[in-house]
């Protein structure tokens, strides 16, 4: 049970985003803060997520790509982020980043639903 209960939550982050968004509204989160504390959750389940559906659709393990896409990444906004302020702030590029992390494993997520949903079709067509 608690097998089906992890393979749920890995094949659907957003229902931690909502689990996430209802108990900080029940402990007493501020609205402004709500959704960042719920995105700040969620990111790491997305992450696993997008490798395992990647295995899943291409049958190979590319973790290795994600992570150092996020290693770029981090890189990238530290160096812009010392590029034009004076006070290099550590905690707020790690918050940007880790957003921006949020943001684009949204987008690889449903990206990667589509194709695995094509490939199917196309495959049960044939």
């Amino acid at each position: 049970m608690l097998q089906n209960i992890l393979g749920g939550l890995l094949l659907f982050p957003f229902l931690i985003l909502i689990v996430c968004l209802i108990l900080s509204k029940k402990i007493g989160v501020s609205p402004s803060r709500r959704f960042g504390f719920a995105v700040d959750w969620t990111t790491p389940f997305l992450g696993v997520s997008v490798t395992v559906l990647i295995h899943t659709i291409w049958d190979q393990w590319l973790g290795f790509y994600v992570a150092g896409t996020v290693c770029i990444l981090a890189i990238l906004f530290s160096i812009v982020e010392r590029l034009q302020m004076k006070e290099f702030r550590t905690f707020l590029v790690l918050r940007k980043t880790w957003r921006v992390y949020f943001l684009l494993l949204t987008c690889v997520y449903i990206l990667l639903l589509g194709i695995g949903i094509a490939l199917q079709i196309i495959q049960y067509a044939n």
